[in-house]
């Protein structure tokens, strides 16, 4: 029951980003003029105060948006009504059913009419299930292809709607059909009129309103949408498209872009999946200018994200780090300062010395600006760093050298400050981070145009513009209607959220997934708290263990012990060691408990820690030759893991080439804790986040993940230039993740489903350069070889390679999609593993012997393709030897 002093608050709108759903509610809950922009800290605070029933229609947010969006308003209900299967993370699901049939017949005949043919609806809504929406538009097309030609009788439903369809297409003028085109190329979204007709050349009169009228478009509140009855006719062609929504956004009025953000978002989104990175770049910076000048920041943030996956596509560093900064601003006004400095900082990283005078002119200009805002006490550090570039620049542009003289002059003098000039002398990198955030604090937005000029794409952070304080007694408008009017959005799902406290961004103790494949924490059968505040960093001394696992096949709720002992053979103990056994006596021994089919729980004991990294690779001793019940192309992943008391527990799911549980062998390592610059980890559980600002608990030596696509990613590894680099999926669903590409400290990565469609999956991925990733000075003996291959190529070729103390090394492929790796180095104990270079490739180990002598280490290993097959393809294979011989 809601008490006297609730509100409620109905709103219908798509949203597509918690900026643009916070931005809407405060003008819903308090007296704010139109075209006011309140400071998003300040509509945070103030939403907090309101008790309300909110009600939000059409939703489309991403589940970590809407948590965003539910967290601004603590002491209110949300119902969200959408078509999205994934908000259940956000609150408790609701299926909805369609309507009943005499709902469907009574909606149909207010549409249409009262000679409405029954029997027809009756089918249509059984087609349908129910779905009001798309009773009406079958119901309607039909209608329609009476009016100018005879409709066959007898045929099934949607035989009868396919022909109605192609009735009603026959009919229309040459204008028509072109209106038509741009509506089918971007499918659901709706199109203003004034930019439909940009896009299609022909008047709303001859061409958007003549598909209204046959029903072959939808029309609500003067906007447009193509009818999803229509599926065979050819959509305007991509590029053409795209770039006459590129000239309207150039010429068009700023708020009219923002209220276009559907349609140029679905444009860019179709053009990177087409690889067109050119033209959704052009798009991309002609939009994010008129956002700019809108305040729109979510709206603004939405295209920027999209526009960095371009500059990065189309290879253009200069747009690169264009994008980077005007997304850092975004990120600063929502209060993820964190984000920010890690977009500045991959921005500053893109460019040599040759790049920094620029970059440091930028920082100038900027400060200028800075000097405008009036919310300033006293000078922080990063606005000592500011102007002291500027000192030392002078009239001419300050050079790399003078932006590291000025941070080192800056720090010396504060507090702190001399631990981390100590830091940045020691490594050069942590400069450019440094930098960074004084670009951070300094509200930093770059150039948005191709030609650089400032004039086009400057932009201040928005100013609280709020007419008279708003009255927390004020809970905002009179409710909508209670059911879906004929022809609106028909939600399939509803989502009651409870109250939520604050978000956090990534503070969920690493640890997986849950069952349903979303972020999960770190302890078994407790879900994720998206309410709890981030935890202090705390300094975790470094650790590590690792262990195989090999016979597979005991009964399911049995745990036997890994070495040790009472171990009566060695097929795992030689490849299970940690520093569990490196004091007397030991401080316990690993175990496995097979908690079910696929499914193992590895025990770990004495090296627990928050955090860490998980790497599990299958042997695919069947693509070797022998037989355990199993096909070749079958795959192992972490699914959780978390500290329990001192030890380290470690759920791991197989699964065979179909993405089916399976019992499997497999090699797993663990790290955790504090690193040597020359390794480092992240732990991306956020898969659908445009950018993942790692942690203490979700990162060592690393830097933000931005998600360029479905499934593809891109790391950023400060020092990693000249190392590998590794990654494996994290979930209890089956994924495959390779590493694609390299880019100085960035690392591109792809994950795929098992029949190699791209898929989002949380991750982690690891580099190393010249040291094996346990990074403990008693066990320094390890290799790495990064491997190129195709099927067109001879032979496969090592492109980088380590060895400690040099030892030689070879590499050779023995058939197709087979390898034969040596090690002139190594002995056991120890553990390998291998990641794939190839979208939707995997490979495995599936023989090894590095126990008949010392220093002669082969592995085998194995890649497949989607389908199962054996494929050659690149990889990184990085052996480990904790050798205690």
């Amino acid at each position: 029951m809601l008490g006297d002093d609730v509100g409620v608050v109905w709103l219908s709108e798509g949203f597509r980003t918690a900026a643009h759903a916070i931005r809407e509610l405060v003008q819903a809950c308090f007296e704010v003029e139109d075209d006011s922009v309140v400071d998003a800290g300040l509509a945070r605070e103030e939403l907090g105060r309101v008790r309300a029933l909110v009600v939000l229609d059409g939703v489309d947010l991403p589940p970590e948006e809407a948590r965003l969006l539910l967290a601004a308003m603590p002491r209110s209900v949300f119902v969200l009504s959408s078509r999205r299967d994934d908000l259940w993370v956000a609150g408790r699901r609701r299926p909805l059913g369609g309507l009943p049939l005499e709902d469907a017949l009574a909606m149909a005949r207010d549409e249409l009419g009262d000679d409405v043919d029954a029997a027809e609806v009756e089918s249509d809504w059984r087609a349908c299930g129910g779905n009001p929406l798309d009773i009406v538009e079958r119901a309607a097309v039909r209608d329609s292809a009476r009016r100018v030609g005879a409709v066959p009788e007898g045929a099934s439903s949607a035989e009868v709607v396919e022909q109605a369809v192609a009735i009603v297409l026959g009919s229309l003028t040459d204008d028509a059909r072109e209106a038509l085109r741009p509506l089918v190329a971007l499918g659901d979204v709706r199109w203003g009129a004034s930019l439909l007709t940009a896009a299609c050349g022909v008047p709303e009169g001859r061409g958007a309103a003549v598909l209204a009228r046959t029903r072959l478009a939808h029309r609500e509140d003067g906007r447009y949408r193509v009818s999803d009855v229509v599926t065979r006719f050819a959509g305007a062609e991509l590029v053409p498209l795209v770039a006459r929504l590129a000239e309207w956004a150039a010429s068009a009025e700023p708020a009219a872009v923002a209220g276009e953000l559907d349609v140029v978002e679905r444009a860019l989104a179709r053009a990177l999946d087409a690889e067109q990175h050119e033209s959704a770049l052009a798009l991309a910076r002609t939009a994010s200018v008129a956002l700019a000048r809108t305040r729109h920041w979510g709206a603004l943030a939405v295209v920027l994200t999209l526009g960095l996956r371009a500059a990065i596509g189309a290879g253009s560093v200069r747009e690169e780090v264009s994008f980077r900064y005007a997304l850092a601003v975004c990120r600063l006004n929502d209060g993820s300062s964190r984000q920010a400095a890690e977009l500045l900082a991959g921005a500053l990283s893109l460019g040599g010395d040759d790049q920094d005078q620029r970059l440091a002119a930028r920082v100038r200009e900027l400060n200028a600006e800075i000097g405008h805002l009036s919310a300033r006490s006293s000078p922080s550090t990063a606005d000592l760093v500011v102007a002291r570039v500027a000192e030392l620049g002078g009239t001419a542009v300050a050079s790399a050298k003078a932006v590291r003289d000025a941070c080192a002059t800056v720090l010396a003098g504060t507090p702190g400050g001399t631990q981390l000039l100590k830091l940045a002398q020691e490594n050069p990198a942590v400069v450019r981070g440094v930098v960074s955030i004084a670009a951070v604090t300094g509200l930093v937005l770059a150039t948005m145009s191709a030609s650089g000029s400032r004039e086009e794409a400057t932009a201040m952070p928005p100013t609280t513009t709020v007419t008279g304080p708003p009255s927390s007694g004020r809970t905002g408008v009179a409710p909508g209607p209670t059911t879906t009017a004929p022809g609106g959005t028909a939600p399939t799902a509803s989502v009651t959220a409870p109250a939520p406290a604050p978000a956090r961004t990534n503070a969920t103790t690493p640890g997986g997934v849950t069952e349903d494949g979303q972020p999960g924490t770190g302890e078994v059968g407790r879900p994720a708290d998206p309410g709890s505040a981030p935890t202090p960093r705390v300094e975790v001394a470094a650790t590590w263990g690792h262990a195989r696992v090999w016979p597979v096949d005991g009964a399911v709720g049995t745990t036997r012990v890994l070495s040790g002992p009472a171990v009566p053979n060695h097929n795992e103990a030689n490849w299970t060691y940690g520093p569990w056994e490196m004091t007397t006596p030991a401080a316990g021994y690993p175990t496995a408990t097979h908690l079910e089919i696929g499914k193992q729980r590895i025990r770990l004991p004495a090296v627990g820690a928050p955090g860490g990294s998980v790497k599990v690779t299958a042997q695919d001793y069947a693509a070797w030759g022998g037989k355990v019940g199993y096909q070749p192309g079958v795959s192992c992943q972490p699914s959780t893991w978390f500290q329990d008391g001192a030890d380290e527990v470690v759920d791991v799911v197989c699964f065979d080439r179909a993405g089916n549980p399976d019992d499997v062998p497999f090699f797993l390592r663990y790290v955790a804790g504090s690193a040597s610059s020359r390794r480092g980890f992240v732990f991306d559980d956020q898969p659908t986040a445009p950018t993942f600002v790692p942690d203490w608990r979700h990162g060592v030596n690393a830097g933000a993940v931005t998600r360029t696509g479905v499934g593809r990613y891109t790391a950023d590894f400060p020092g990693s230039v000249g190392g590998a680099v590794e990654v494996t999926a994290v979930g209890p669903v089956a994924r495959h993740c390779a590493v694609v590409g390299r880019r100085g400290q960035l690392a591109d990565l792809a994950c795929t489903a098992p029949d190699g469609s791209p898929a989002d999956t949380a991750f982690t991925a690891a580099f190393t350069v010249r040291h094996n990733l346990l990074d403990d000075p008693r066990k320094p003996v390890g290799d790495y070889l990064v491997a190129e291959d195709s099927p067109s190529a001879p032979a496969p070729a090592i492109t980088t390679r380590w060895a400690s103390g040099n030892a030689p090394m070879t590499l050779e492929r023995t058939a197709t999609g087979r390898y034969k790796a040596h090690f002139a180095n190594g002995y056991i104990r120890s553990t390998m593993h291998v990641t794939a270079s190839g979208a939707g490739h995997h490979c495995a180990i599936t023989q090894l012997n590095d126990y008949s002598f010392a220093n002669d280490t082969s592995i085998w290993i194995a890649c497949f393709d989607p389908a199962g097959a054996l494929v050659n393809s690149g990889f990184t294979l990085i052996y480990t030897s904790t050798r205690i011989y």
